[in-house]
């Protein structure tokens, strides 16, 4: 992520200065998209593809997203090679945004899938002690076994059975 900082940095900041926020964003997912697409992720990675076929390829692609300086965005990407950076672009200016607006992005990862009225409770306990808006996200793993894990910000809380029977064990090994 250090590569794609300064590049999501100054696309945040152009966007807020210029009250831009919501167009870079999709713009910016849009392109995250198809970098992460595994036919455009092994055009990145050929040799023989210049990057001025790449640069072809996403302002192509997303015209209807672009200006002039989402373009040059594109351009200095295209200079320096890092087409490939833009999944992690796009989730630092998601980051950035997440943070100018108080959200705590939050992902919630459970065993099996969780009732509405629950995840909204944990929404709402979440919210009230962090004391501002959190963004859920919602995922399953069966590995798991039963419970959640809860990760948010560099912090992750394991509830899991997976997780007391890992700590369990090293217990009994310690």
């Amino acid at each position: 992520m250090n590569l794609a900082r300064p590049y999501a940095l100054a696309a945040f900041e152009y966007a807020q200065e210029h009250d831009q926020i919501p167009a870079w964003q999709a713009f910016l997912e849009s392109a995250s998209l198809i970098a992460c697409d595994p036919s455009v992720h092994s055009l990145l990675t050929q040799p023989k593809v210049t990057d001025e076929m790449l640069f072809t390829l996403f302002q192509g692609i997303l015209t209807e997203l672009s200006d002039q300086a989402r373009s040059n965005f594109l351009r200095l990407l295209k200079q320096y090679r890092r087409f490939s950076l833009l999944p992690e672009i796009a989730t630092l200016f998601n980051a950035y945004y997440a943070a100018l607006e108080k959200i705590s992005p939050i992902r919630v990862v459970t065993a099996v899938p969780m009732a509405d009225h629950l995840k909204e409770k944990l929404s709402q306990a979440l919210s009230k002690r962090l004391k501002h808006s959190v963004s859920m996200q919602y995922e399953i793993d069966p590995s798991l076994i039963g419970g959640a894990i809860i990760y948010l910000q560099d912090r992750a809380i394991d509830s899991s059975i997976r997780g007391k029977l890992n700590r369990l064990l090293q217990n009994m090994i310690a």
